[in-house]
């Protein structure tokens, strides 16, 4: 995802609903600062609104503020939560500039958006790229964190924690694994727990077989025949996952294994796993191809109509860069109190995440979100306004990142993206104030303004018109 250049920025873009807010229209280029003692015409238009008649629409708010400094400040309550838009003019001119804000109630917006991967495999199953390398791929594409769950490896992760001991990053590593228990082909990833649950049956087969026994003789008796076997050894790995204090993740359902054309689990066994309650969530969209995923979101809307709900992820299970399709295309935004792998956990067991599957070019991406209709009203807010510049200031630290763990760059390359990441991250929410126009900055711009002013008299030299475009 790419962002449209903007010559100028609203801080901040998130607020409080209901709330007077001061806010502050700032250049990102110098050409571009507000003309100090101008009055502008601001309009103030929900997203949510209620129009009756489309040829004259009526549900906006007018008023005017007067520029300083080079920026211009308002303060206005939002109504509602919702996105709004504000467009800027110069007094009575047609807009030069539009901008999106959204405003929330409290609970949500206490808490941060992160984009991640909770699917994801290296050189070390049977994935193509090293750990440490990989976790740099994902912080260049604009994550927030990622799980790297390689099959019945759980140490793997531990290699990204050596690589990057002591560097301050924005890449959160969640632990994880991807565990499929002997004599089972179905998936299951193991994310945020504290140790491995696979170690137990790759390394103490017998005991594994005789808890496995146990278990046999706990699967519920509506469980067809065909199917006891793997329903047990699903509930003793949901069970390990959990003592772990991690979640169980049920992954790609219409995956087809090996050479095979079937899918590895039929949808009437798919569904009695998750009618279950022993998953904490599905991966709805994931690497099963097209097809799968269209199955896969048709199979939610059949369990939601019958009144089960489970928090749902996206991921790229994505076990190669070069002609991957998943990856960057399929991810999760949750909404958690911090950026950790508790954290993280946290919101996907109180459902507070959103499976997001993305098309199309850089410049013209195209999102499809799948959770809340008020966590995907506002996820499409992020991913137009935040998520990419997010991405343009990742990408640095992502390529500083895998140039560390080849001693080719210092920690501090990486921790002076990450700090620059954040800090527009904090401006964006409200975390922080945005960075005004200094005086000697103004000074030179109008130095550069007195120049245009007494060049030719033709196209290029309106500045003064109201035609410049911010």
């Amino acid at each position: 995802m790419l962002p449209t250049p903007r010559n100028c920025a609203i801080y901040p873009a998130v607020v409080p609903a209901d709330t007077p807010v001061e806010m502050t229209i700032v250049p990102t280029e110098r050409s571009f600062m507000l003309f100090d003692g101008e009055t502008y015409t601001l309009t103030a238009i929900p997203v949510n609104g209620d129009e009756d008649y489309y040829h004259a629409p009526h549900n906006h708010t007018v008023f005017t503020a007067v520029a300083a400094e080079g920026i211009l400040r308002f303060t206005y309550a939002f109504p509602e939560e919702q996105e709004h838009v504000i467009l800027l003019a110069r007094g009575e001119e047609k807009p030069m500039a539009e901008f999106s804000v959204y405003s929330l109630r409290e609970d949500l917006l206490s808490l941060r958006p992160l984009r991640g991967d909770f699917h994801g495999h290296s050189y070390r199953s049977d994935g193509r790229r090293d750990p440490a390398a990989l976790a740099g791929y994902y912080r260049e594409q604009g994550y927030d964190f990622f799980s790297l769950t390689d099959h019945n490896r759980f140490y793997p992760g531990n290699e990204i924690d050596d690589a990057y001991a002591g560097v301050k990053m924005g890449l959160t590593r969640v632990r994880g694994e991807e565990v499929h228990a002997i004599d089972s082909v179905i998936h299951i990833v193991h994310a945020g727990g504290r140790e491995s649950v696979a170690d137990r049956y790759v390394h103490d087969g017998e005991t594994f077989a005789r808890e496995i026994v146990e278990y046999e003789a706990r699967v519920p008796a509506e469980i067809p025949e065909a199917y006891r076997g793997r329903y047990a050894r699903a509930m003793w790995a949901t069970d390990r996952i959990h003592d772990a204090g991690g979640i169980a993740i049920f992954p790609h359902p219409y995956w087809r294994p090996g050479k095979s054309r079937a899918f590895n689990v039929r949808d009437e066994l798919a569904i009695l796993l998750l009618k279950s309650g022993m998953f904490d969530a599905y991966e709805l969209v994931g690497g099963m191809g097209q097809e799968g995923v269209n199955r896969s979101i048709a199979l939610w809307g059949d369990l939601r109509a019958e009144g089960i709900s489970i928090s749902v992820v996206g991921s790229s299970d994505v076990h190669g860069l070069e002609r991957a399709k998943t990856f960057p295309h399929y991810f999760t935004i949750c909404f958690a109190e911090e950026n950790t792998n508790d954290a993280i956990i946290d919101a996907v067991r109180a459902a507070r995440s959103v499976a997001v599957e993305a098309s199309g070019y850089e410049y013209d991406r195209q999102y499809r979100c799948y959770g809340s209709l008020r966590l995907v009203s506002y996820c499409h807010f992020l991913l137009r306004n935040y998520f990419p510049a997010m991405e343009r200031l990742c990408g640095g630290e992502g390529v500083a990142m895998r140039a560390y763990a080849m001693n080719e760059a210092p920690a501090s390359l990486i921790e002076a993206q990450a700090e620059l990441a954040e800090n527009f991250s904090a401006r964006f929410f409200g975390k922080k104030p945005p960075v005004l126009p200094s005086a000697e900055l103004r000074e030179y711009v109008e130095h550069c303004r007195d120049i245009q002013r007494k060049g030719p008299n033709g196209k290029g030299t309106l500045i003064d018109t109201g035609n410049m475009q911010i």
